[in-house]
């Protein structure tokens, strides 16, 4: 039952508005739809300005002629429903995992239980700000919204929400953190003091082509062509929900054809002589003690473990692929060429680790400025 004395009157066509006796609060207006009838809609929610706000949406999404979409389905029903259907079918298992893990642990407890057509640019907000006081990085905050901006734009395509709310509010800005490398008198030192070690001539590999860790532990004996001098990179190998899976590389650049230096040609001759005891099922050139496909995780922390015992710096097994960015920049090679001999997609990932400058090149650079200036 509704009461009158609290009824407000609008103007004509914006509908009336009244406060029902359970507190709620109920709007009526009237649309247009597509073919020129005339159709009632009505809205209740607890809060006034909520019921003006969707009332002035609808009316202004019949106008545009853009359906009016009512469903009880929550965020986070129709999320898993996206992953399920309409993302594992685009992605790679890895990418896919990851969304999994983003939907799971960030999406689901800030958005999950908001009903998916009452979604609004302030629950986007409150779910940054809420990452923000959990101490989340400005990266996880970032992926998150650009997930979950993913996913609703497909939503649109799917005639369940007129809009994309989330791009309404502005992405976290990402920092980039400042890559360690290392220089090549360091290089020089880590692969001379493991010339001796199981996996010397993968290092050899990843210090002088900057191959992905997947990629270097994908490799099989297949990919070798010792009588072009070529190294064929045709697959990768990751960790997916606990398991290695072996996949196409990341992306078409990705699959590409390297010269194979002779000093990499002799590493890998050398650990061909050394495994050639062991009878392994598969075609792969590197594995773990127990004759399995090298896992990335111990692989890092073998790399670090001997980086270590060679009193070098700490680095990751990324930060490798920054290496030799920086040292490919130092010897003069063009962005171009780098980029194809690291397999990035996209000349702008290449630029950006060609930021590193060496306190060398510097000197030589302001050096030779200064010598300018004097002439």
């Amino acid at each position: 039952m509704t009461s009158s004395k609290n009824k407000k009157r609008r103007s004509k066509g914006e509908g009336s508005i009244v406060q029902r006796s359970d507190g709620r609060w109920m709007g009526r207006y009237t649309v247009m739809l597509p073919g020129g009838t005339k159709k009632r809609q009505s809205v209740i929610l607890k809060d006034k300005q909520a019921v003006i706000a969707r009332m002035r949406e609808e009316m202004a999404l019949a106008d545009r002629g853009t359906p009016i979409v009512r469903s009880k389905r929550t965020t986070g029903e129709y999320l898993e429903y996206w992953l399920k259907y309409i993302s594992a079918p685009r992605v790679r298992d890895i990418t896919q995992a990851g969304r999994e893990m983003t939907v799971k642990n960030h999406l689901m407890p800030t958005v999950g239980n908001i009903p998916l057509t009452s979604l609004r640019p302030d629950h986007i907000r409150m779910m940054l700000t809420k990452f923000e006081q959990d101490g989340k990085s400005r990266y996880v905050q970032k992926v998150a919204k650009q997930l979950l901006s993913t996913a609703i734009k497909d939503a649109v395509k799917l005639e369940l929400v007129s809009r994309n709310v989330t791009l309404s509010v502005d992405t976290p800005k990402y920092k980039y953190k400042e890559r360690k490398v290392w220089d090549k008198e360091q290089v020089a030192r880590f692969l001379d003091f493991i010339k001796d070690h199981k996996y010397s001539a993968l290092f050899e590999i990843m210090f002088h082509y900057g191959l992905r860790r997947g990629e270097v532990i994908g490799l099989r004996w297949r990919d070798i062509d010792f009588q072009k001098n070529e190294i064929h990179i045709r697959q990768t190998i990751a960790e997916v929900r606990y398991k290695l899976v072996v996949s196409e590389p990341k992306t078409k650049s990705s699959i590409r054809d390297l010269p194979l230096l002779p000093r990499v040609k002799s590493a890998l001759l050398r650990h061909k002589l050394a495994e050639a005891k062991y009878d392994y099922a598969d075609d792969l050139i590197f594995h773990s003690s127990i004759g399995n496909p090298v896992d990335p995780r111990s692989l890092l922390t073998t790399f670090q473990w001997l980086a270590k015992n060679a009193g070098l710096p700490k680095l990751c097994l990324h930060e490798i692929r920054h290496t030799v960015a920086t040292l490919l920049k130092d010897a003069g090679v063009s962005p171009k060429d780098a980029q194809v001999i690291l397999g990035h997609s996209d000349i702008a990932t290449t630029l950006q680790i060609y930021t590193h400058s060496s306190l060398e090149n510097q000197t030589t650079a302001l050096n030779t400025l200064a010598q300018n200036i004097a002439l």
